[in-house]
């Protein structure tokens, strides 16, 4: 897909159907949530370093991003949770939720079983929904960048997902070694990546191959996966990637 038509794929989902009425939407709430979303994602184009001006969104607007996450029709939830119970058979496996926002990943894996969940987000308002629903055991408000994740000790979980959080606007591709730092040896990373982030030069798939290759040779990757589909929303082109942790130390 080019980069004007993801461009176009995204503008797209921040305009309101003339038959909204018709088919029986929600259009009050939707349009309102579309109208805020819309200037969200023009801050997110706009502007290459905007990580707080975004994170100052979520705050302000969690909650009509809980009320119409529905109907605005993500889905990457499901596609997590269909990786976590290939990838881990135990139960009671330490998995971190990174961006975990109001939980929505997180309330699905509690729902297959999986008890030992810690999140982690930016935005105090999304982490305050989740508590709500008593979803994780932690509850890590910190932002994510370069350096070592706080409150996090390195090696000291089995999982570690970002379901939909890496992306331009929310965390760089930088991010992908910090939460990899945070998996014990053997354990799992995985991340989706959208076609619309990676037409951005700093976002971009082949700067994400690189960086993954370059955690190879240091021995901190022992193996990388990806899989092509639509982990985020329907008709929304995604790479899933998944990367098994090595025995190198950062």
């Amino acid at each position: 897909m080019r980069a004007t038509d993801t461009r176009q794929y995204h503008l797209s989902h921040f305009k309101m159907s003339d038959t909204a009425d018709k088919e029986g939407v929600d259009d009050q709430g939707l349009a309102e949530y579309y109208e805020k979303r819309k200037a969200l994602y023009q801050t997110m184009t706009n502007k290459a370093d905007n990580s707080e001006a975004v994170l100052d969104w979520y705050d302000k607007e969690a909650d009509i991003y809980e009320a119409q996450f529905e109907k605005a029709g993500f889905e990457y939830h499901s596609a997590f949770v269909e990786t976590t119970l290939t990838l881990a058979k135990d139960k009671q496996a330490k998995i971190l939720d990174v961006a975990a926002g109001s939980g929505k990943a997180g309330m699905e894996l509690r729902r297959v079983g999986y008890t030992n969940l810690d999140g982690l987000d930016g935005s105090s308002a999304m982490l305050a929904l989740a508590k709500e629903k008593k979803i994780y055991n932690e509850y890590i408000c910190c932002t994510v960048g370069s350096e070592k994740l706080r409150d996090v000790s390195d090696a000291s979980y089995d999982f570690v997902f970002c379901a939909g959080g890496v992306s331009r606007g929310h965390l760089s591709l930088e991010t992908v070694p910090t939460m990899l730092r945070a998996v014990k040896p053997n354990g799992y990373l995985y991340f989706n990546h959208s076609s619309w982030s990676a037409q951005f030069p700093e976002y971009s798939f082949e700067k994400l191959d690189h960086m993954i290759e370059v955690l190879r040779e240091k021995g901190l990757c022992s193996s990388a996966d990806k899989k092509e589909g639509y982990f985020n929303r329907p008709g929304e082109p995604t790479t899933l990637y998944i990367i098994r942790r090595g025995d190198g130390e950062f």
